[in-house]
C-alpha cells in the first residue's frame, strides 16, 4: 500500500449483473462485495462517504443508475476515490472501462482501487490492459453463451420474452409456456371478426377506441386485465397494432421469436430481422384464432395491399393532403345526412377521436365546394406556368457541367470517407499500443492529439463538401423544372383530374377554422408554382 497523506472521500461501488444472480456465488454477491470493501477501507484508514449499488446491471455498458449518480458526485467534487471489489465490478467492456480508469479518473484527480486485482491507480499496473482484455473476453463469451442458450430454447418452442404477446399470459407452472388470457383473447377474437365482416384496419381502431377497450400497453400495466382508471385513459388504438395482431401466427398456436437481434454484445440497440430469419415453432400453445379464419384474414390483407389506390381514393381527390390549421392533424371527409341529398364535409380527425379533450374544433367545410375551388385554382396556376416559363431558355450544356461537377464531388467524398476511417483505425491502434505498454501515456497523448486534429479537419472538409453537394443538388433547376413541367402537363391534359396528379402538385392543404371564417392555404411541391400562385391570390 502506497503511503499517501491526502484525504480521500471514497465511493464504495458495488455491482451484480443478472448473469451472476443464478450462480449462488457468495463471493460475487452485493453483501460480500460490501464486506470486502469496508474491511479494506478500515484497514487502510480510508473514509467511505457514499455507497453506490447497481444490482442486476450488466458490466457491458455504463448506463447504470448508481454509476451515473457516482459520476455526478465526482463532477461535483464530493468523491475523489472509487473502490470496487475487482476491475470487473467497474465494467467488463475493455475500451470504456479503460477510458474511465486511465482517462476520466486521472483527469478528475480520482484515485481508483480494485482490491482483488491489487490495482491502485496511485501505483499503476503494467498488467491493466491484459486484465481488462480478459474481462472483455468474458463479456463476449457470456453474451455468446446467452444467445446460444436463448436460441436453443426458441427452437424448442419455449417462450423467453419478458412479457407475453397480447392475448396470452405466462403459465404459472412453467414461465416458458403460454396460456390464453381470458380477457384479452376476447379482444383478439373481436379484431379478427371485424376484419372478416369487412371492417378496414382504421375502422377497427376507431371502434376499439370508441368502446374504450384498453390498448395492449395500458392493459399490460393493469393486474389481470382490470380496467384502468378514468385518469389513466384507455389509449388510442393504432393501425400498426391492429395490423400486427392480424398478421401474427402467435394467435394460431405458433411460437414466433427471434424477430430482433442486438447489433453488438456491448450495445442495447437492436435491428429488426427479415421474416425468413424468424424462429417459428408450430403448435406450441392453445390457438385463439382458427387456421381457417387466419388464412381468410391474410387473403383480405393481401387484397387490400394490392388494391389500386386511385379506385378508392379518387372519390375524394384531396384525401390525405388536407390538414387542420389548429392541431396539425389530418382532415377526413364525412357524410352529413340531410332531408334532401347527403352532403360531404371535412372534419378534424383528432377532434373526431378525442372530442373537446383534443383542444381542437370540428373544422367542418363543404368538401365538394373546396375540391371545386382547388381544381379551378390549379388550372389557373397551370395556365400561368405554361405562359410564364419559356422552356427553350434552358441551356442544355449546363446539364453536362452539372453532372460532371456532381461526380467529382462524390469521388472526393468517397476518398474523404476512406481517409477518415483510416485515421480512426490509427487512433484505435494507438490506444491498444498504450494498453499493451508498447508506447507510454505521454507518447500516446501526443500522437493521438495530432491525429485527432487531422481527423477534425477531415470531418470539417467532409461536412463542407456534403453541404456544397446538397446546395448544388438544390440548384439543379433543369431537373426540378422538368419534373414540375411534367406534373403540370399531366394535370392539365386530364378532363377529370385524378388524386395522384393533384398530389404531384400539392404537398398539403391547411384549413384554419376561425368560427364562421375559414382560411385555406395551399402548399405546392415546386417553388415555380408557389411563385405563380402568390401572384394570383
Amino acid at each position: 500500500m502506497l503511503i499517501d497523506n491526502k484525504i480521500y472521500n471514497c465511493a464504495e461501488y458495488l455491482r451484480l449483473s443478472k448473469d451472476d444472480l443464478g450462480k449462488n456465488d457468495e463471493s460475487s454477491s452485493i453483501q460480500s462485495q460490501r464486506l470486502i470493501i469496508e474491511g479494506f477501507a478500515k484497514h487502510n484508514n480510508l473514509k467511505i462517504v457514499e455507497e453506490y449499488v447497481d444490482d442486476g446491471y450488466s458490466g457491458g455498458n455504463f448506463d447504470r443508475p448508481a454509476f451515473i449518480r457516482m459520476i455526478e458526485d465526482i463532477e461535483s467534487g464530493k468523491i475523489n476515490c472509487v473502490i470496487t471489489k475487482d476491475l470487473s465490478r467497474l465494467g467488463r467492456e475493455m475500451y470504456k472501462t479503460g477510458n474511465y480508469i486511465e482517462e476520466y479518473f486521472l483527469e478528475h484527480d480520482v484515485r481508483y482501487i480494485a482490491i482483488n486485482d491489487s490495482y491502485d491507480s496511485n501505483i499503476g499496473d503494467s498488467m491493466l490492459g491484459i486484465r481488462l482484455g480478459v474481462n472483455d473476453l468474458y463479456l463476449r463469451d457470456i453474451s455468446k453463451k446467452v444467445r446460444s442458450s436463448f436460441r436453443v430454447k426458441q427452437e424448442r418452442g419455449e417462450y423467453i420474452g419478458s412479457f407475453p404477446c397480447y392475448g396470452y399470459i405466462k403459465n404459472p407452472e412453467d414461465k416458458h409456456k403460454l396460456i390464453v388470457d381470458p380477457v384479452a383473447s376476447k379482444v383478439i377474437k373481436l379484431i379478427y371478426q371485424l376484419c372478416l365482416e369487412g371492417f378496414g384496419i382504421t375502422r377497427i381502431c376507431q371502434k376499439l377506441t370508441n368502446e374504450k377497450i384498453p390498448i395492449p400497453i395500458v392493459y399490460k400495466k393493469e393486474p389481470r386485465g382490470l380496467l384502468v382508471t378514468e385518469n389513466d385513459g384507455f389509449g388510442i388504438w393504432k393501425n400498426s397494432t391492429v395490423r400486427n395482431i392480424l398478421k401474427s401466427q402467435m394467435y394460431i398456436g405458433n411460437m414466433v421469436q427471434h424477430t430482433h437481434e442486438k447489433i453488438s454484445y456491448n450495445q442495447k440497440k437492436c435491428k429488426h430481422l427479415k421474416e425468413n430469419d424468424f424462429i417459428i415453432v408450430e403448435h406450441t400453445h392453445e390457438p385463439i384464432i382458427s387456421i381457417e379464419d387466419f388464412n381468410k384474414v391474410q387473403e383480405i390483407l393481401k387484397q387490400k395491399s394490392h388494391t389500386p389506390v386511385d379506385r378508392n381514393f379518387d372519390r375524394f381527390l384531396l384525401s390525405g393532403i388536407m390538414f387542420c390549421g389548429k392541431c396539425g392533424h389530418t382532415l377526413g371527409v364525412g357524410v352529413k345526412k340531410t332531408k334532401s341529398v347527403p352532403s360531404q364535409y371535412t372534419h378534424c380527425n383528432h377532434y373526431t377521436r378525442k372530442g373537446v379533450k383534443s383542444g381542437c374544433t370540428p373544422n367542418r367545410l363543404n368538401y365538394y365546394l373546396l375540391e371545386k375551388d382547388i381544381i379551378n385554382f390549379l388550372n389557373e396556376v397551370g395556365e400561368e406556368f405554361i405562359k410564364y416559363y419559356d422552356i427553350r431558355n434552358l441551356v442544355e450544356d449546363s446539364v453536362y457541367v452539372y453532372n460532371r461537377d456532381i461526380d467529382d464531388m462524390k469521388k472526393e467524398l468517397s476518398q474523404l470517407e476512406k481517409d477518415i476511417n483510416k485515421k480512426i483505425n490509427i487512433i484505435s491502434n494507438l490506444y491498444n499500443d498504450k494498453i499493451d505498454g508498447v508506447i507510454s501515456v505521454d507518447v500516446y497523448k501526443s500522437l493521438a492529439d495530432n491525429h485527432e486534429r487531422e481527423l477534425k479537419k477531415l470531418k470539417k472538409k467532409q461536412e463542407g463538401l456534403e453541404n456544397k453537394l446538397k446546395i448544388f443538388s438544390i440548384k439543379s433547376k433543369e431537373k426540378e423544372f422538368t419534373k414540375c413541367r411534367e406534373s403540370v402537363e399531366n394535370f392539365m391534359k386530364l378532363k377529370v383530374p385524378s388524386r395522384s396528379t393533384i398530389k404531384n402538385l400539392i404537398s398539403k392543404i391547411v384549413i384554419y377554422d376561425e368560427g364562421n371564417e375559414k382560411e385555406v392555404k395551399v402548399f405546392f411541391r415546386f417553388k415555380e408554382l408557389t411563385n405563380i400562385s402568390s401572384k394570383l391570390v
